[in-house]
């Protein structure tokens, strides 16, 4: 279906849609060799005011049985599924696919979340039923390093105390300026603390694996549904009532990394948003792309004079990094294509289907 058709669609899942003081919520953990911090991120959510209807854990890719043995051992009553296939998004669609509430949570694992977290998405989607998603407030949960110092002092991931409901707030200023609706879809919030409406995800095709895909394509996942959503004619609010606190890369060499990949996933994103894009849409889109094109050479500007938190070297490696994401995103549906092509080759020669537990011969860095 076309973007402008899209646009002045009414998904399904939203016309169905019943209001309830509270909506039943599954909480969903995608992790990746990361135990003690999931570990961490699963206490926060026993301790929920309202308990969601079920927490899952998506092991991606795991190089060993450790996130097994920890579900099992300590928190017995938590869904483990193992998805084999590489990447942050293979296992968000797991995830969405194996969910049995209306409204499913993401929370990083390098996360934890307030006690009135799954309290405030549910809410949110029951006071607003054209709400495909909901994104949370996301505060540092340190700033002892420099590099956690460094991704604060950068933007960070808190978007302010106030909420935000698209479309109808994107004629608000943004960042002291007018912007087009594409940029509020990624300005509004990210997956670290993320809730979607499950129907609509699964009516849209669920998480575009081709992103968020380790170093081959380090993010952009979370905003592309955010945006997909919006042009299906369903409302994306930022609720700062649901708190979560991120932790951080603690060293400066690994946030600058994470810095310039994000740059690179959200030009990547924006071509395939402006390619299936229509008319004075796509006009909008490109015009955005064009400005995130040339925005790090206005910040290597501002650094001359002493006003950007970036040193000079990072930011012409994260302007390189812009540009190389304009052919970025081809070459990640092909990888997405390729390792799932791999994992069914593998459960048919094993007798195992994929997400069974099929160790992949390749695992990326984590996102």
């Amino acid at each position: 279906m076309a973007l402008t058709d899209l646009m002045s669609h009414t998904p399904r899942s939203i016309e169905s849609s019943e209001a309830a003081s509270h909506l039943a919520v599954t909480a969903a953990i995608c992790t990746r060799d990361r135990p003690e911090q999931l570990r961490r991120a699963l206490r926060s959510l026993a301790h929920q005011t309202v308990a969601p209807a079920e927490v899952l854990v998506v092991d991606n890719a795991p190089r060993d049985d450790a996130t097994a043995q920890l579900v099992a051992d300590a928190f017995p009553s938590v869904r483990y599924l193992r998805e084999p296939i590489p990447g942050l998004d293979f296992a968000r669609s797991r995830a969405l696919n194996a969910a049995t509430s209306p409204l499913v949570a993401f929370l990083d694992d390098d996360a934890v979340a307030d006690p009135e977290w799954i309290a405030a998405f549910s809410a949110i989607f029951a006071d607003f039923p054209r709400a495909g998603a909901c994104t949370g407030r996301v505060e540092g949960l340190s700033v002892a390093t420099e590099a956690q110092r460094v991704v604060e002092a950068n933007g960070g991931y808190d978007r302010g105390d106030e909420r935000v409901r698209l479309p109808a707030d994107a004629g608000r200023r943004l960042h002291g300026r007018r912007a087009p609706l594409i940029a509020w879809a990624v300005s509004v919030g990210s997956g670290c603390s993320l809730a979607v409406r499950r129907a609509l995800a699964l009516e849209l095709g669920g998480f575009d694996e081709a992103l968020d895909m380790g170093a081959a394509l380090p993010g952009g996942g979370d905003h592309d549904m955010l945006w997909r959503m919006l042009a299906a004619g369903a409302e994306v609010i930022y609720e700062p009532a649901a708190r979560a606190r991120h932790e951080h890369r603690s060293e400066i060499t690994a946030a600058y990394d994470q810095i310039v990949g994000h740059q690179r996933a959200l030009v990547a994103m924006l071509t395939k948003a402006a390619a299936a894009a229509r008319g004075t849409a796509r006009l909008s889109i490109l015009a955005f792309l064009g400005w995130r094109l040339v925005k790090p050479g206005v910040r290597l500007a501002r650094r001359a004079m002493g006003h950007d938190p970036l040193p000079a070297r990072v930011l012409v490696r994260m302007w390189w990094h812009c540009w190389l994401g304009l052919g970025a995103y081809p070459r990640a549906r092909r990888l997405a294509q390729a390792r799932r092509a791999a994992a069914v080759g593998t459960s048919t020669g094993t007798g195992m289907a994929t997400g069974t537990g099929t160790e992949p011969a390749e695992a990326p860095a984590w996102p």
